[in-house]
């Protein structure tokens, strides 16, 4: 598995977790993150609504077309299935 950079953000009481339960938390976050953040999954869990075609799609193409965009087409939204 490739190793990702990334910021983390934890409020924690420093009192309560010493500092490998702080570790092994961040490392599941990062697990976590990893399984989620492939195409696959947010192809199972999202989809593409295109109010200019009246189309909705979950197709891996056209998914990764609208989230790699770097200015947002009109008028068409990608929404979370749940």
């Amino acid at each position: 598995m490739k190793q990702v950079e990334r910021d983390l953000l934890f409020v924690l009481h420093e009192d309560r977790y010493s500092e490998k339960q702080i570790q092994n938390a961040v490392r599941q976050i990062n697990e976590m993150l990893s399984m989620v953040e492939t195409m696959d999954y947010l192809c199972n869990v999202m989809e593409v609504a295109d109010c200019n075609r009246n189309k909705i799609t979950s197709k891996r193409p056209v998914l990764q077309k609208a989230l790699s965009r770097k200015e947002v087409k009109p008028f068409e939204f990608i929404i979370h299935k749940n």
